[in-house]
């Protein structure tokens, strides 16, 4: 059970864990303490001198910062008496010296901390009559970020996000005294890819989003609440929108998923939502030119050729691509559609191969999604297998990093070359892109061997896997090879992520068994996570959108969920597995006669498929702008 301190604030007792800080416990009993460089998210610095109270101690009552002191049992805190409130005055007054009367057009104004603080425990008039000093008001820090350096109040939230969550130290403090400013060094923007969230945290409005700047008054805004449109971490966020335009997208706090932070591309790559270039009704190819239509004809013009394909060369002969980027609903529908109405599985989502990969491990992603403040017995062992997460999930890399930096962990990498987080010290296995199940089986048998256990069975199977191979076929040292395995067999709670370099790629079902293997003979089966990229990539498995699957991932032979299908659908659905992705790609213009498209550009992957496409009888894209496909 918790240590629990009993203290006094303000003549209330309240008893908190032993460690907590005094600012928090104040704020457990509703006492508010004035604060600008104290962030819950952030290590206590204590350098702003606003949350000053006064408190008992062996040598009697003294300010001490709240931000930073921890509890003591009989402790008394003082918040409002004179001494404190003074003080308080006081040390905002400093910051106000300097800073400049920019609230009615500062971005910040109607939602800032200093103005609200300013109205409840500032000065009435400035201390200084002295012209104010002048700094950079329009200091790009990095291509979408704004630093005003005149209104910054050297909090150093911005500087401590970086070191503490991304690990780059890419801010600073620069001179000294009434002159300190925060910089980056010279030619070295900011460039962590979740650095915007420094605007979300900054108490001021010195950063500034180059992209929302000037373009609302926060009271103006409708807030939405809504899921990150490109990542598949379902990153909570907020969508603040003025005449019915997306003016900014903020983070919105999910501690089970992405914290508060989200990443730049969901912060700022929202300008094609109003761009003029979006379709504003349908197109139909005639003589070789795309024409405006109606919806009536094009919907009747597209079900008439489906019908006339389907009677000529039969329902095999139509595929379908789904997409990530879209809504379960949108995918399900689009499932649907293809079985029931044209009567094929030619169904995918996938631009990779053909595995419908393992997702036993996901809920096990939730131990390290969620804040590493401490030690997490829950993750002590992370192996990425051919998934560089800075890259391709910059929340879940930036959750990664607290898990090693604050949690303890130990990081294993596979991955053809160097990535970020390589940089830590882990073992790093970089293999031959192709010789991921070599790598792997040989990984197997050094785990059993760490591990003192024995399968027969599995022993056949990893004949080949030798050290030699290790090392002739991978290219991939045999010491970080052994050190990797003996992590991975005494591990209590290893956690082993893949992505789809490894688990799409042509032997992409070999590595997964591999890994499956790998993971059985070291006891973490439960926490194999395969993990997509895109932010639907799981709800596409989920509703169906696989030549092999059925919404639910129930398999093409189960006779229950077959059943319970074509009941609820009131048709047969077709038994034969359909083509994958790839193979309605290779195929078109030959066993495949017509294509219908949602979401998706696959013209834009690769040149053969693209020539493909004008071999088709039919090709049906539904997107929101002229693709390359379309």
């Amino acid at each position: 059970m918790t240590d629990l301190v009993t203290l006094k604030i303000d003549g209330h007792e309240v008893s908190v864990p032993k460690g907590t800080l005094v600012l928090d416990a104040a704020t457990k009993l509703g006492i508010e303490i004035p604060i600008f460089c104290s962030h819950p998210k952030l290590d206590p610095v204590a350098c702003c001198r606003m949350c000053l109270v006064e408190m008992s101690g062996p040598r009697g009552a003294s300010l001490q910062p709240a931000c930073a002191v921890p509890v003591a049992e009989g402790m008394e805190v003082n918040t409002q008496n004179e001494n404190v409130r003074s003080t308080q005055e006081m040390m905002l007054g400093f910051i106000l010296v300097n800073h400049p009367l920019d609230c009615p057009i500062c971005d910040k104004g109607g939602e800032c901390p200093l103005q609200d603080q300013t109205m409840r425990f500032g000065p009435g008039i400035s201390q200084l009559v002295e012209p104010k000093r002048h700094k950079n008001k329009d200091h790009l820090i990095s291509d979408t970020i704004v630093l005003d350096q005149e209104r910054c109040v050297v909090c150093w939230r911005c500087i401590r996000y970086l070191q503490e969550w991304e690990d780059k130290p890419q801010l600073g403090l620069f001179e000294r005294g009434g002159e300190t400013l925060i910089d980056i060094q010279p030619g070295q923007p900011v460039d962590a890819k979740t650095g915007g969230n420094i605007i979300d945290i900054c108490p001021v409005g010195a950063l500034t989003n180059r992209v929302a700047r000037f373009n609302f008054r926060p009271w103006q805004i409708e807030r939405t609440p809504s899921i990150d449109p490109h990542y598949s971490t379902g990153d909570n966020i907020r969508i603040d929108t003025r005449t019915h335009q997306i003016r900014r997208i903020v983070g919105r706090e999910n501690m089970q998923v992405n914290d508060q932070w989200i990443a730049d591309k969901t912060r700022f790559a929202y300008e094609w939502v109003n761009s003029d270039q979006r379709l504003q009704h349908p197109l139909v190819r005639k003589d070789g030119e795309l024409v405006p239509a109606s919806w009536s004809y094009a919907l009747q013009y597209v079900v008439d050729r489906l019908k006339e394909i389907s009677r000529k060369n039969g329902a095999d002969a139509i595929g379908g691509i789904g997409s990530t980027k879209l809504s379960n609903e949108s995918n399900y529908l689009f499932q649907r559609l293809m079985r029931q109405f044209i009567g094929t599985n030619n169904v995918d989502h996938r631009n990779g191969g053909d595995v419908a990969a393992l997702a036993t491990g996901l809920p096990a992603l939730a131990d390290v999604m969620k804040p590493q403040y401490g030690p997490n017995p829950k993750v002590d062992t992370i192996f990425l297998v051919g998934f560089d997460p800075s890259e391709e999930l910059p929340i879940l890399d930036i959750h990664l990093k607290r898990a090693v930096l604050r949690g303890g962990a130990k990081l294993i990498i596979a991955h053809p070359r160097q990535i970020e987080l390589t940089r830590y010290k882990g073992p790093h296995l970089a293999y031959k892109p192709g010789s991921e199940v070599t790598m792997l089986n040989a990984l197997t048998k050094l785990a059993m061997s760490a591990a003192e256990k024995n399968d027969a069975d599995l022993s056949k199977l990893l004949t080949g896997a030798t050290q030699q191979a290790l090392k002739d076929v991978c290219d991939v040292a045999v010491d970080d090879a052994k050190r990797a395995a003996e992590l991975l067999a005494k591990s209590e709670n290893a956690l082993i992520i893949y992505g789809p370099m490894a688990a799409d790629g042509p032997n992409g079902p070999q590595v997964v068994n591999a890994l499956t293997n790998l993971a059985m003979i070291t006891g973490h089966y439960e926490r194999l996570a395969y993990i997509g990229l895109d932010a639907n990539s799981q709800g596409c498995r989920d509703m169906g959108v696989l030549p092999t699957k059925l919404p639910g991932h129930a398999e093409l032979n189960d006779a229950e969920a077959r059943a319970r299908l074509e009941q609820l659908w009131g048709c047969t659905l077709p038994t034969e597995p359909g083509k994958t992705y790839k193979q309605m790609l290779d195929a078109a213009g030959s066993a495949i006669k017509a294509l219908y498209v949602m979401g998706a550009d696959p013209a834009s992957e690769r040149p053969d498929w693209a020539a493909n496409l004008d071999k088709l009888d039919l090709l049906i894209v539904q997107d929101l702008f002229l693709t390359e496909t379309a």
